[in-house]
């Protein structure tokens, strides 16, 4: 086993590639450049609030739909702050109100009453009469 990793040592070493001192400076440069935009990795400790604000936040965002009874389409809201979020329930309201009054009883065969009808209601036969004579003469 030894033996294996001195020939795979050997084999590196003579993988080596020569490169020209001003190549060799040319990529150093350019890798000193692009590390500046390599995200800084987080510890453990920013890593754990981070969470801990995302709990809150899933709280804060359930307590909400809660107190306006829509905790059951949580999974509908992707705000990232309390005022996204009370626009996001302001507009679902409006569109439930819409549906429910879109869903709501409509009469098909619903009349529109015409005076004849209105005096038939009303005992009235003088009226009864008038509404067809004019309608008559029209």
């Amino acid at each position: 086993m030894e033996e294996n990793n001195q020939e795979q040592i050997e084999q590196q070493q003579e993988e080596v590639e020569i490169v020209s001192k001003a190549d060799y400076d040319l990529l150093v440069a350019e890798r000193d450049e692009l590390i500046q935009y390599k995200p800084k990795e987080k510890s453990e400790d920013e890593l754990a609030l981070e969470t801990k604000q995302n709990e809150l936040w899933d709280k804060e965002k359930s307590l909400e739909l809660k107190s306006v009874n829509l905790e059951q389409f949580a999974d509908f809201f992707n705000a990232q702050n309390s005022d996204e979020l009370k626009s996001q329930i302001e507009s679902f309201q409006s569109l439930l109100a819409e549906m429910k009054a879109s869903m709501g009883y409509v009469p098909k065969d619903h009349v529109k009453a015409d005076p004849y009808t209105i005096a038939e209601q009303k005992k009235d036969v003088g009226g009864m009469l008038q509404t067809k004579l004019v309608n008559l003469f029209k």
